[in-house]
């Protein structure tokens, strides 16, 4: 029986998660998915893959992962979004790990598809995330965004094989998001006490997306590889431009 449980949090998550879910269990038996009260189709796929389906009231990415990992039968976690999907080289390769050593941790490669199209270039070309860690010497911290892993005094091991990303695949599915994490980080921003000032609000954008499209060499994406830059940057300054609005209110 493999040593690994896999754990997911969802909400309205049904247009890739069987994908997900049918090579989630490929790895492993003991599947772990709380769901934030979908009102699509999300729990009925999940029990159609009989995995261990739970709900829970959204409480921000951290606490709602680490609560889905204390429901794990396994020590070992394979944390992924639903939209993330395991390649079979990387079940292989995992699948042949030692996991003897709970101080270690597992930075996995990611390949992402951004409205259709494998993204080849530009700030996304080298992504990489640790999602394979033993819960007892790591956990998720709590930021409301862009949450991380507490990592202290944890090895941590490259593996090569990729999870494929099928981010958003529309450029208003994109906007949409960007707004959303533009107005959660200008919320944690505004309760760490820091300024939208000038040179971020107008400065950091510009830089951001000249660092993406022409640095980075985002361009070589083409159209998507425009509107992907285009949107980051706005998403920057959108956050500004709300934490200024937090300050005035």
């Amino acid at each position: 029986m493999s040593k690994i449980s896999l754990v997911i949090i969802t909400f309205n998550a049904e247009n890739m998660l069987d994908k997900v879910l049918a090579q989630a269990k490929k790895l492993t038996k003991d599947i772990v998915v709380v769901d934030s009260f979908s009102t699509d189709k999300t729990e009925e796929i999940a029990k159609e893959f009989e995995v261990n389906f739970y709900k829970k009231e959204w409480v921000g990415y951290g606490s709602q992962k680490n609560y889905a990992n204390k429901l794990a039968l396994n020590n070992w976690i394979l944390s992924i979004d639903a939209d993330e999907v395991l390649s079979n080289e990387l079940i292989d390769e995992i699948k042949a790990l030692n996991l003897n050593d709970e101080n270690l941790a597992f930075n996995i490669p990611f390949k992402n598809n951004y409205c259709g199209k494998l993204i080849k270039h530009g700030r996304w070309k080298n992504e990489h995330h640790v999602r394979l860690f033993n819960k007892k010497t790591v956990s998720w911290n709590t930021s409301q965004v862009h949450e991380g892993l507490n990592l202290s005094n944890i090895e941590i091991i490259d593996l090569k094989n990729p999870i494929f990303h099928f981010s958003m695949q529309s450029k208003e599915q994109h906007l949409a998001k960007a707004k959303k994490y533009a107005e959660m980080g200008a919320s944690r921003m505004y309760k760490q006490g820091k300024k939208a000032t000038f040179i971020k609000q107008y400065i950091n954008p510009m830089f951001r997306f000249i660092n993406d499209y022409i640095f980075s060499l985002g361009f070589l994406d083409g159209k998507l590889g425009f509107q992907l830059a285009y949107i980051i940057s706005k998403e920057t300054y959108w956050k500004y431009q709300k934490l200024d609005k937090l300050y005035k209110v």
